[in-house]
């Protein structure tokens, strides 16, 4: 199995007061190639390595149907630190692959992240600017409704008067 053609689904878990990413320790196993049995494997190297449960990974049980009728599927979602140290485990040019895929997917991870908080400062600049323009533009527009407008008003009222003066009203013409 190749890891780049068959790459590992990431997910956000909770490990401590912490979000990481994770990944299912099935997919870690399958992409080593290890022949062990997938439970018996993940156990020893849990106990090998002494990795605890809610700092190194979680334990997620299944309760889908079974279609062989037994109990429910466990899975383990481990740390990328986890998934690497393994890799290492397995003292394989797969573990050196699993390790290396790790760190530049965390890479890639920690640049879109790098990226998003970028643009969300852009964003946020951008609204902080729009937000200015409005309280200016309402500034203006309350000023003129209060101020201006009455003042034009007058002046509009005073030439009115002084058209209507400047008009022969007289009929008998």
């Amino acid at each position: 199995m190749n890891i780049e053609n068959n790459p590992v689904q990431f997910s956000n878990i909770t490990l401590g007061d912490e979000q990481q990413l994770g990944v299912n320790a099935r997919d870690v196993h399958a992409a080593l190639e290890v022949k062990t049995d997938f439970t018996d494997w993940i156990k020893r190297r849990i106990k090998q390595c002494k990795f605890e449960e809610n700092f190194d990974y979680v334990v997620i049980l299944k309760k889908e149907e079974n279609l062989k009728g037994g109990r429910p599927t466990t899975e383990y979602i481990i740390s990328l630190d986890m998934a690497k140290h393994l890799g290492m485990m397995e003292k394989n040019e797969k573990g050196h692959e699993i390790r290396k895929y790790f760190i530049e997917q965390e890479k890639i991870a920690r640049n879109v992240t790098q990226n998003l908080q970028i643009e969300i400062g852009k964003a946020m600049q951008y609204l902080e600017q729009f937000t200015n323009s409005l309280l200016d533009a309402g500034r203006l527009l309350c000023v003129g409704g209060k101020q201006i407008k009455p003042k034009l008003m007058k002046e509009l009222d005073g030439m009115i008067q002084k058209v209507q003066l400047g008009l022969d009203f007289d009929d008998d013409k």
